[in-house]
């Protein structure tokens, strides 16, 4: 199934509220601004069953901002709508943020999480998840992991994916990774939604960490070389 779950607004500012887009096509969604993923993780997982987290994301998303207030609800019985719009009057920011919505994925639902594994440049924060994967053994950890079937457990994995994890935190948003090595990772990946190790894949553009819209969306279309459930997404805003 193909949907704009949010219709494509505009090139504009994502920010800590602005959701410009959110795309699905099956057990993948595309969006502009990473606190959407949250809620989209809760549309295909099972209730009382644990995952496997792989976050991929030039920052650690894990400010506890706002924790002790959003842990009082409960994403899986929470529509779109809703999680969009919770906010926190006395700071004027939304709830959900693209900092602190995996810090509370982590404490409010700790029984259904299972092995977290991060690959982050630390950006904003020093804080990780329980294991740290380094640049050069990202390609080959997913790629063992998702192409030979090397089961951590027996837990199906959530993929969490930043594109400004490819460039640099410099002005001039610069690509830090060859092309054989976001074409072999993004291989991995499609093996692992291929196989059923991947239960769902989340992607957020990030523009203003990207660079521009442009960087964005370049970089996603060559993830969809590998990744075809993609290619719908970039297709449409092409028209």
């Amino acid at each position: 199934m193909i949907n704009f779950l949010i219709p494509f607004n505009s090139r504009g500012e994502s920010g800590a509220s602005s959701d410009n887009v959110l795309w699905q096509n099956e057990n993948v969604y595309v969006m502009d601004n990473h606190r959407l993923a949250l809620w989209c993780w809760f549309q295909k997982m099972e209730k009382g069953r644990r995952y496997n987290l792989l976050h991929i994301d030039a920052h650690p998303d894990l400010s506890e901002s706002a924790l002790r207030e959003s842990v009082q609800h409960n994403i899986e019985e929470m529509s779109l709508e809703t999680y969009r719009k919770l906010w926190q009057d006395e700071v004027n920011l939304p709830l959900f943020r693209w900092d602190n919505y995996l810090e509370y994925f982590l404490k409010k639902y700790p029984e259904q999480v299972g092995k977290t594994i991060s690959a982050t440049h630390h950006l904003g924060s020093k804080k990780e998840l329980s294991e740290e994967i380094r640049d050069y053994d990202l390609v080959k950890f997913a790629s063992g992991l998702f192409s030979e079937k090397k089961y951590i457990n027996d837990l199906p994995w959530i993929v969490n994916l930043d594109l400004d994890y490819f460039f640099s935190a410099a002005p001039e948003k610069l690509e830090l990774f060859s092309h054989s090595f976001v074409k072999s990772l993004s291989k991995s990946i499609r093996q692992g939604l291929e196989n059923g190790m991947v239960q769902v894949l989340t992607i957020s553009l990030s523009p203003e960490c990207c660079g521009s819209w442009d960087k964005a969306e370049e970089m996603l279309e060559f993830l969809g070389e590998e990744i075809e459930l993609l290619r719908p997404f970039y297709t449409s805003l092409s028209k």
